[in-house]
């Protein structure tokens, strides 16, 4: 009997960990029309955020569609990173041309999969982003997990390369247009506003800005 309480305990908690995100529609119609933009930072001095060290590489800012978010709770970087979500602008922020595609996150990369859409692969490449959040405190914390897939969100922070005091080491990506080993971006978040989403009571898109 022990056994079974504890069982259930724990099939408790890893459903409220693990358990998908919600997901919202919008209407079709391009959401985020520019590009991030990002400004490098010729120095920074870095600083310590949970025995790690975060050295700022760059200002950044987007507005864009979260395409799919995941947590992550187990592996090295989710001591300061408790989240990724797969951002998209352009046109990988409207609505119709999101829905042709799957979108799935594994081991912090992510990839995609459509049979219908048009757009070729450096196109998607260009306009989506794979982003590593580091909450710069508890407000953004509950700011992200008010999050939910489809939803337009604006995020203002730095790109960061990140040092573990046992020689682990995360370095960011500078580029929207990498692929591969150290192409996803690790974002020092100092801000976030949810600009577009579905309230799922009332059922209708509203604008919280």
């Amino acid at each position: 009997m022990k056994i079974l309480i504890v069982i259930a305990i724990l099939a408790y908690f890893a459903w409220s960990y693990f358990k998908p995100a919600e997901v919202v529609h919008l209407k079709p119609g391009v959401e985020a029309y520019s590009e991030p933009t990002q400004y490098t930072v010729a120095y920074a001095e870095p600083f310590t955020y949970k025995e790690h060290i975060l050295t700022p590489v760059a200002e950044f800012e987007i507005q864009a569609k979260v395409l799919r978010q995941e947590p992550y709770y187990l592996d090295r970087a989710s001591e300061i990173s408790p989240v990724d979500f797969v951002l998209g602008w352009r046109s990988m922020s409207d609505q119709e041309i999101v829905d042709q595609f799957e979108f799935r996150q594994n081991l912090r990369w992510y990839s995609w999969h459509s049979e219908t859409a048009r757009m070729r692969n450096y196109e998607i490449i260009g306009q989506t982003a794979n982003t590593h959040l580091i909450p710069a405190n508890d407000e953004v914390r509950e700011r992200i997990k008010q999050v939910k897939t489809g939803d337009i969100i604006h995020l203002v922070g730095k790109l960061v390369n990140v040092q573990g005091k046992d020689g682990w080491f995360w370095k960011t990506s500078i580029s929207r247009h990498d692929k591969g080993d150290y192409s996803s971006e690790i974002i020092w978040v100092q801000d976030l506003d949810i600009v577009k989403t579905l309230d799922l009571d009332k059922l209708e898109e509203t604008d919280t800005l």
